[in-house]
């Protein structure tokens, strides 16, 4: 793997799905200025206050055949497989492809990234330990916030 930093407000992101795990991607690509396309017929509600401020744009229906066409990077995150296998027969090896529900149908992964003033740290697990993620992730936000006092 090769970690890189991504403007996301240059890319086209679509995100299936409107679950829990769909709700914290969308909120971590919202929050690094992207705008992702949503394909759910059913959203939460953070995802749907989102779609009324018009942070995000969301198609209120199932996921259709073409759908990931102009897209560059896709994460699939949907509970139901033959809709995940349906996505992952038309994705092109030029997109970059998240599948949230097999690590090993992907070819990225997200890293937790903490961010104190100017200085970042990723942490990953190759895709393999999120929770594990998340628990360095409180640790290391600590020792940034002491090395990076105001």
């Amino acid at each position: 793997m090769y970690p890189i930093l991504v403007h996301l407000s240059r890319l086209s992101v679509l995100v299936i799905g409107g679950g829990k795990i769909a709700t914290r991607k969308i909120k971590g690509l919202v929050e690094e200025g992207g705008k992702p396309t949503v394909i759910a017929p059913v959203v939460t509600s953070d995802l749907s206050r989102l779609a009324e401020e018009g942070r995000i744009v969301w198609h209120q229906r199932p996921f259709q055949t073409g759908d990931t066409q102009g897209f560059q990077m896709v994460f699939i995150c949907t509970d139901n497989e033959t809709v995940n296998q349906r996505i992952l027969q038309e994705v092109t090896p030029e997109q970059l492809v998240n599948d949230t529900t097999k690590q090993s149908r992907s070819n990225f992964f997200n890293m937790v990234f903490v961010k104190e003033k100017d200085i970042g740290l990723a942490i990953t697990t190759g895709g393999k330990s999120p929770e594990t993620a998340k628990k360095l992730k409180s640790a290391v936000q600590a020792f940034l916030k002491s090395l990076v006092k105001s």
